[in-house]
């Protein structure tokens, strides 16, 4: 017995180190990240985007993210999201709890960088981070831009910087394919589209000033949407081409920024979009910030009736935030909504009853609410 109790000390003393040091290695490779962004929405009218005259408390946005150190040139990382939008139609594509990012990526000595898998999509200036609310100035933003869509890509991106005469260039390569959903609304209703979209690829650049915060960006992305191949030639649609381009000055006081998109499907209709955001701060914990933003469709009718171009929605938005902390940030802001992007079924597009056959469009319809919020990061 003591020589079985003295083999198991033994085999304590020395296993110890080793697991003490395994523990310890496992620290300092594993990161865990979160960010929680929640509120409460209002409106006066129509409902927006998930809010009504009832009011939510159904809105928030979280995420949590495991990153793995394989070594100095290698990683892989993995983000959930559980995200919740009021009474929006658009709950309906969003899952309880998904990984919107799962890939692995190596760092290449020449400071090139490719990720493999489920990566963000290199998209504009907030892509990455449209939901960690502390880093920004709004709940969301842009959403003329931005959608609820074009987050990720499942495939290949590849990075690269370059610095030439005190400017810094950012460069991205990216191919393979994606779920595309969107909130389509005509005058039966508001429903969700949703399909799988393959043969993707595109570029982002960056060029980034000799002054600190100034840059400016391009994007552009082709895509095919699924099934082509299977179909018949005759029910198979050409690629969609869509575009980003964008500009940021930001200070340590004050920021100035913008950015449109559009894109064009195919004998259906073309989407262009647009948002322009400013900000100061007048002490260091608080911002003060207004965004405006405008999207607009033009829409095939049925023949002989030419297209119509619709302003789906005119937004104004002026907010405070409050950094208690860098990583606790509450937020109240005000809209204003004027156009035909809403919840429900609005007047929108109206029909010609004589010659020469134009369609005309309802007059636009027009909602406020408000949006108290705290996002939190860890």
């Amino acid at each position: 017995m003591r020589f079985r109790s003295f083999l198991l000390a033994a085999t304590v003393a020395v296993a110890a180190p080793g697991v003490l040091h395994a523990q310890g290695d496992l620290a300092e490779r594993l990161a865990i990240h979160g960010s929680i962004n929640m509120g409460y929405g209002k409106s006066d009218g129509l409902p927006t985007f998930g809010i009504g005259k009832d009011g939510t408390s159904e809105y928030r946005a979280v995420a949590l993210q495991f990153g793995y150190r394989i070594d100095d040139n290698d990683r892989v990382v993995t983000q959930f999201l559980h995200r919740r939008n009021g009474e929006s139609p658009l709950n309906e594509a969003e899952p309880d709890f998904a990984p919107v990012w799962a890939f692995y990526e190596h760092a290449f000595d020449n400071g090139a960088r490719l990720k493999l898998g489920r990566a963000p999509l290199p998209r504009g200036l907030f892509n990455e981070v449209r939901f960690v609310g502390s880093l920004l100035p709004f709940y969301r933003v842009g959403r003329a831009v931005y959608g609820e869509t074009l987050e990720q890509i499942d495939g290949a991106v590849l990075s690269k910087p370059f610095s030439f005469g005190g400017y810094r260039l950012e460069t991205y390569a990216f191919a393979g394919g994606f779920d595309l959903k969107a909130q389509l609304v005509s005058q039966s209703g508001a429903t969700v589209y949703q399909q799988r979209m393959e043969s993707s690829f595109g570029t982002q650049v960056w060029l980034h000033a000799p002054i600190e915060g100034v840059r400016v960006g391009a994007y552009a992305h082709s895509y095919q949407p699924t099934p082509h191949l299977s179909l018949p030639d005759s029910a198979r649609t050409d690629r969609t081409l869509t575009w980003m381009v964008s500009a940021e000055a930001a200070r340590e006081r004050w920021f100035v920024r913008g950015e449109a998109t559009g894109f064009e499907q195919p004998d259906w209709q073309t989407y262009s979009g647009w948002y322009a955001q400013a900000g100061v701060k007048p002490v260091a914990k608080l911002t003060v910030a207004a965004e405006y933003q405008e999207a607009t469709y033009r829409v095939s009718l049925p023949a002989p009736i030419p297209a119509v171009s619709v302003p789906m929605s005119k937004e104004l938005t002026v907010g405070l935030a409050w950094a208690r902390s860098p990583n606790v940030v509450f937020k109240l802001e005000g809209h204003q909504v004027r156009g035909y992007d809403f919840d429900v079924a609005v007047p929108t597009i109206v029909p010609p009853t004589a010659p020469p056959f134009i369609a005309g469009i309802a007059p636009a319809s027009k909602s406020h609410y408000i949006l108290a919020s705290v996002a939190v990061t860890f």
